[in-house]
């Protein structure tokens, strides 16, 4: 595995005073690992997050506070994510969020689809050397 180790988010400017922030806290480091990545997200209020997704990568997403809109996913219906709540993304599906009147913080993992996932050999230690 491979940890990020900047101390501070990258910042992505908007409009006005919408602001992103994104930070990896880990990326996949080893061939047959089925977490791509662990990253955090703080979206400023009315802020935009547009992700397409990627083919052969599933994401869940969790709201550790504030409020995001899910919008303009025809994959997904509208509504409003709070605290506690999980978004599930399969099949690299698109997440498009607004941050809500006082934003949001959110995790996202990001893994291997289980059809893939189980295609990958057993990861186990190998106790025949010493």
């Amino acid at each position: 595995m491979i940890v990020a180790d900047r101390a501070h988010p990258a910042v992505h400017l908007g409009p006005g005073t919408q602001r992103l922030r994104t930070r990896c806290l880990a990326r996949r480091g080893m061939l047959h690992s089925e977490c791509e990545a662990f990253d955090h997200l703080r979206i400023s209020p009315g802020a935009c997050f547009d992700l397409p997704g990627r083919d052969g990568t599933e994401a869940a997403w969790y709201v550790l506070s504030g409020l995001a809109a899910l919008l303009d996913c025809p994959e997904q219906p509208h509504r409003t994510l709070a605290a506690g709540d999980l978004l599930l993304a399969p099949d690299g599906r698109r997440v498009h969020l607004h941050g809500g009147p006082f934003g949001a913080e959110l995790l996202c993992l990001t893994v291997l689809p289980d059809g893939i996932s189980t295609e990958l050999p057993p990861r186990r230690p190998d106790l025949t050397r010493p």
